[in-house]
């Protein structure tokens, strides 16, 4: 596992001639083993952080450092890091289990490629789906699909994009619960970016607020898992959320 240190990252993006900042100078502290939730307006840089740690765009600025537990830091070349997007992205001429797989192949005996896609499809509800096709499922079992490549790969960080922005309520639920319980069971670095807010506070140990490009604020969830959308707690940490990300 890895923790982040980001330290005023900036990205700028030359749109027709002019210079568009995305990031205007991140600063944010992601320890090791945690689940850190990003929320913001659309527009706020949340896709933007995500693809620059995960090495899809470059920074223009500012430094991005790799830490472990015992605050050694490490370079990117020593940290796997893994990203799920909003769509599954699954080859639809390979089966499910061979999706999930296919990240390992070539780098891991065939064994051992066996026993973690053995595991998470068990985990993740899917053993009976292991030889269908991805036209073959429906959207919630492809997303589950995605998250298990990536768990099966073991990466030191995992970046998720708006994950189950696309799933019915249903699906959602069931995926929030499953990722609680990997997390919870593996304790891997997770930065989970989100627009709903609920979901931010259900899933995260720590809320970042971005606006405009930097960190707005940095909120501890203190609650404790599984957390009750109904709780007072949990209502007026919602509130205090909102009001903040819809401040002008």
């Amino acid at each position: 596992m890895a923790g982040v240190i980001i330290k005023n990252l900036t990205k700028t993006f030359d749109i027709q001639g002019q210079k568009v900042k995305a990031l205007a100078g991140i600063n944010l502290a992601v320890e090791e083993g945690s689940f850190v939730t990003v929320v913001g307006k659309s527009g706020c840089g949340k896709t933007t952080l995500l693809r620059v740690l995960c090495g899809l765009e470059e920074k223009t600025g500012g430094t991005l450092s790799f830490v472990n537990r015992a605050n050694n830091f490490l370079t990117a070349e020593q940290v796997r890091i893994s990203i799920v997007f909003q769509e599954p992205r699954l080859m639809p001429w390979l089966t499910v289990q061979e999706n999930m797989g296919f990240s390992l192949l070539n780098h891991v005996e065939k064994t051992v490629v066996r026993e973690r896609v053995s595991r998470y499809l068990q985990i993740l509800g899917l053993t009976k789906f292991k030889d269908a096709y991805p036209e073959q499922i429906s959207g919630g079992m492809a997303q589950r699909v995605a998250l298990g490549r990536t768990l099966c790969y073991e990466p030191d960080l995992i970046l998720m994009d708006e994950p189950l922005g696309a799933l019915d309520a249903f699906n959602r639920q069931r995926l929030q619960r499953e990722l609680l319980q990997i997390f919870q069971e593996n304790k891997k670095t997770v930065i989970f970016v989100t627009h709903d807010v609920d979901e931010a506070i259900l899933l995260g140990n720590k809320i970042v607020a971005l606006e405009k490009g930097i960190v707005l604020q940095e909120i501890p969830v203190e609650l404790p898992y599984p957390r009750n959308m109904k709780d007072k707690n949990f209502f007026t940490l919602r509130e205090e959320l909102l009001s903040l990300l819809l401040t002008d």
